[in-house]
Protein backbone atom coordinates (compact mmCIF):
# COMPACT_ATOMS: atom_id res chain seq x y z
CA UNK A 1 0.00 0.00 0.00
CA UNK A 2 3.06 2.22 0.91
CA UNK A 3 4.66 1.89 -2.40
CA UNK A 4 1.16 2.54 -4.46
CA UNK A 5 0.74 6.00 -2.75
CA UNK A 6 4.51 6.63 -3.11
CA UNK A 7 3.78 5.72 -6.81
CA UNK A 8 0.78 8.17 -6.46
CA UNK A 9 2.41 10.39 -5.11
CA UNK A 10 5.40 10.75 -7.74
CA UNK A 11 2.44 10.65 -10.62
CA UNK A 12 0.85 13.78 -8.84
CA UNK A 13 4.43 15.62 -9.31
CA UNK A 14 4.82 14.74 -12.60
CA UNK A 15 1.39 16.23 -13.72
CA UNK A 16 1.66 19.22 -11.51
CA UNK A 17 5.30 19.56 -13.67
CA UNK A 18 3.95 18.69 -16.98
CA UNK A 19 0.80 21.51 -16.41
CA UNK A 20 3.36 23.96 -14.91
CA UNK A 21 5.83 23.63 -17.98
CA UNK A 22 2.79 23.80 -20.98
CA UNK A 23 0.98 27.08 -19.17
CA UNK A 24 4.67 28.59 -18.40
CA UNK A 25 5.03 28.19 -21.71
CA UNK A 26 1.86 30.01 -23.05
CA UNK A 27 1.51 32.57 -20.72
CA UNK A 28 4.64 32.92 -18.93
CA UNK A 29 6.41 32.08 -15.08
CA UNK A 30 4.52 35.37 -13.76
CA UNK A 31 1.42 35.52 -15.26
CA UNK A 32 0.78 32.07 -14.08
CA UNK A 33 -0.52 31.49 -10.68
CA UNK A 34 -0.11 28.12 -8.65
CA UNK A 35 -4.11 28.14 -8.23
CA UNK A 36 -4.21 27.58 -11.96
CA UNK A 37 -1.15 24.94 -12.23
CA UNK A 38 -3.23 22.84 -9.82
CA UNK A 39 -6.61 23.26 -11.21
CA UNK A 40 -4.88 22.35 -14.79
CA UNK A 41 -3.49 19.05 -13.04
CA UNK A 42 -6.84 18.54 -11.50
CA UNK A 43 -5.62 17.91 -8.11
CA UNK A 44 -6.24 20.63 -5.59
CA UNK A 45 -4.26 23.68 -4.22
CA UNK A 46 -2.78 21.66 -0.67
CA UNK A 47 -1.18 18.89 -2.76
CA UNK A 48 0.56 21.08 -5.07
CA UNK A 49 2.29 22.49 -1.50
CA UNK A 50 2.93 19.54 -0.56
CA UNK A 51 5.09 18.61 -3.39
CA UNK A 52 6.47 22.43 -3.71
CA UNK A 53 7.12 24.78 -1.29
CA UNK A 54 6.32 27.88 -3.64
CA UNK A 55 6.54 28.79 -7.12
CA UNK A 56 10.16 29.04 -7.23
CA UNK A 57 10.69 25.73 -5.73
CA UNK A 58 8.24 24.59 -8.75
CA UNK A 59 10.57 26.54 -11.26
CA UNK A 60 13.65 25.10 -9.65
CA UNK A 61 12.18 21.65 -9.46
CA UNK A 62 11.26 21.63 -13.22
CA UNK A 63 14.76 22.97 -14.70
CA UNK A 64 16.05 20.09 -13.32
CA UNK A 65 13.95 17.29 -13.54
CA UNK A 66 13.00 18.54 -17.65
CA UNK A 67 16.49 19.91 -19.25
CA UNK A 68 16.85 19.14 -22.56
CA UNK A 69 19.17 15.42 -23.45
CA UNK A 70 21.94 17.57 -25.64
CA UNK A 71 24.27 15.47 -23.86
CA UNK A 72 23.38 12.19 -25.53
CA UNK A 73 22.89 13.66 -28.92
CA UNK A 74 26.28 15.25 -28.33
CA UNK A 75 27.84 11.67 -27.74
CA UNK A 76 26.79 9.99 -30.71
CA UNK A 77 27.92 12.70 -32.65
CA UNK A 78 31.42 12.44 -31.52
CA UNK A 79 31.44 9.22 -32.19
CA UNK A 80 30.34 10.07 -35.78
CA UNK A 81 33.38 12.75 -35.87
CA UNK A 82 35.82 9.87 -36.07
CA UNK A 83 34.56 9.70 -39.73
CA UNK A 84 34.18 13.52 -40.80
CA UNK A 85 33.50 16.26 -37.82
CA UNK A 86 32.10 18.58 -40.54
CA UNK A 87 28.83 16.29 -41.01
CA UNK A 88 28.84 15.07 -37.28
CA UNK A 89 28.78 18.90 -36.50
CA UNK A 90 25.62 19.63 -38.95
CA UNK A 91 23.87 16.76 -37.88
CA UNK A 92 24.47 18.10 -34.12
CA UNK A 93 22.64 20.95 -34.54
CA UNK A 94 20.11 19.46 -37.09
CA UNK A 95 18.85 17.24 -33.91
CA UNK A 96 19.39 19.69 -32.01
CA UNK A 97 16.64 21.72 -34.05
CA UNK A 98 14.31 18.90 -34.48
CA UNK A 99 14.69 18.20 -31.01
CA UNK A 100 13.47 21.36 -29.79
CA UNK A 101 10.57 22.20 -32.94
CA UNK A 102 9.75 18.60 -33.07
CA UNK A 103 8.46 17.72 -29.65
CA UNK A 104 5.89 19.59 -27.68
CA UNK A 105 7.79 18.73 -24.40
CA UNK A 106 10.99 20.06 -25.55
CA UNK A 107 9.29 23.05 -27.49
CA UNK A 108 8.14 23.93 -24.17
CA UNK A 109 11.48 23.50 -22.27
CA UNK A 110 13.27 25.47 -23.99
CA UNK A 111 10.76 28.89 -24.65
CA UNK A 112 10.50 29.04 -20.36
CA UNK A 113 13.95 28.32 -20.10
CA UNK A 114 16.26 29.40 -23.12
CA UNK A 115 13.89 31.75 -25.13
CA UNK A 116 14.65 35.51 -24.20
CA UNK A 117 11.77 37.69 -24.55
CA UNK A 118 13.01 40.35 -21.90
CA UNK A 119 10.37 39.97 -18.98
CA UNK A 120 12.42 39.75 -15.71
CA UNK A 121 11.11 36.84 -13.73
CA UNK A 122 12.47 36.44 -10.42
CA UNK A 123 12.08 32.45 -10.21
CA UNK A 124 14.50 32.68 -13.69
CA UNK A 125 17.05 35.01 -12.32
CA UNK A 126 17.51 32.60 -9.30
CA UNK A 127 18.22 29.88 -12.26
CA UNK A 128 20.71 32.20 -13.77
CA UNK A 129 23.77 30.56 -13.49
CA UNK A 130 22.60 27.29 -13.15
CA UNK A 131 21.02 27.96 -17.37
CA UNK A 132 24.46 29.58 -18.13
CA UNK A 133 26.38 26.60 -16.78
CA UNK A 134 24.14 24.28 -19.15
CA UNK A 135 24.73 27.19 -22.27
CA UNK A 136 28.14 27.26 -21.42
CA UNK A 137 28.56 22.90 -21.57
CA UNK A 138 26.53 23.36 -25.34
CA UNK A 139 29.38 25.38 -25.82
CA UNK A 140 32.44 23.45 -24.96
CA UNK A 141 30.42 20.39 -27.41
CA UNK A 142 30.19 22.48 -29.87
CA UNK A 143 34.50 23.50 -29.33
CA UNK A 144 35.36 19.67 -29.19
CA UNK A 145 33.64 18.97 -32.72
CA UNK A 146 34.77 22.40 -34.31
CA UNK A 147 38.68 21.02 -32.52
CA UNK A 148 38.02 17.80 -34.43
CA UNK A 149 37.33 19.53 -37.96
CA UNK A 150 40.04 21.53 -37.79
CA UNK A 151 42.25 18.78 -37.29
CA UNK A 152 40.88 17.25 -39.98
CA UNK A 153 41.30 20.07 -42.06
CA UNK A 154 37.71 20.58 -42.99
CA UNK A 155 37.41 24.12 -41.69
CA UNK A 156 39.74 26.87 -42.20
CA UNK A 157 42.81 27.31 -39.77
CA UNK A 158 41.55 29.97 -36.86
CA UNK A 159 42.47 33.55 -38.33
CA UNK A 160 43.80 35.21 -35.35
CA UNK A 161 46.24 32.94 -33.75
CA UNK A 162 46.87 32.73 -29.72
CA UNK A 163 43.32 34.11 -29.15
CA UNK A 164 40.00 32.13 -28.60
CA UNK A 165 38.47 30.09 -31.22
CA UNK A 166 35.23 31.56 -31.72
CA UNK A 167 33.38 29.03 -34.34
CA UNK A 168 31.77 27.46 -31.56
CA UNK A 169 30.33 30.49 -30.10
CA UNK A 170 29.04 31.64 -33.23
CA UNK A 171 27.31 28.20 -34.18
CA UNK A 172 25.67 28.44 -30.66
CA UNK A 173 24.80 32.10 -31.37
CA UNK A 174 23.28 30.49 -34.82
CA UNK A 175 21.46 27.89 -33.20
CA UNK A 176 19.86 30.43 -30.87
CA UNK A 177 18.97 32.63 -33.86
CA UNK A 178 17.31 29.51 -36.08
CA UNK A 179 15.49 28.02 -32.93
CA UNK A 180 13.75 31.19 -31.51
CA UNK A 181 13.34 33.04 -34.92
CA UNK A 182 11.18 29.19 -35.90
CA UNK A 183 9.35 29.61 -32.45
CA UNK A 184 8.54 33.30 -32.54
CA UNK A 185 7.51 33.34 -36.43
CA UNK A 186 6.82 30.14 -37.71
CA UNK A 187 4.86 30.93 -40.67
CA UNK A 188 7.98 32.63 -41.89
CA UNK A 189 10.05 29.67 -41.44
CA UNK A 190 10.15 26.00 -43.39
CA UNK A 191 10.80 23.95 -40.17
CA UNK A 192 14.14 21.65 -40.89
CA UNK A 193 14.96 22.22 -44.76
CA UNK A 194 15.33 25.46 -43.96
CA UNK A 195 17.54 25.02 -41.04
CA UNK A 196 19.60 22.64 -43.01
CA UNK A 197 20.07 24.96 -46.10
CA UNK A 198 21.54 27.94 -43.35
CA UNK A 199 23.61 25.38 -41.30
CA UNK A 200 24.78 23.93 -44.64
CA UNK A 201 25.46 27.53 -45.85
CA UNK A 202 27.33 28.40 -42.67
CA UNK A 203 29.39 25.72 -42.57
CA UNK A 204 30.80 26.23 -46.75
CA UNK A 205 31.96 29.53 -45.22
CA UNK A 206 34.06 28.24 -43.27
CA UNK A 207 35.52 25.67 -44.58
CA UNK A 208 38.81 24.98 -46.54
Amino acid sequence: MARRTKEQAEQTKQALLDTALEMFSQQGISQTSLKSIAAGADVTHGALYWHFKNRRDLVENLYHERRLPLDEVFLDQLQAARQSAVVAIKQFLLEWFDLVLGDDSYRQRWQVFHQQNGVACPELESLSEQIREERAQWLVSLGKLVKKARKQKQIAAKPNKGKPDLLADNLLVLMYSLINTSLMTPALCKGHKQAEQVIDTYLKGVSR
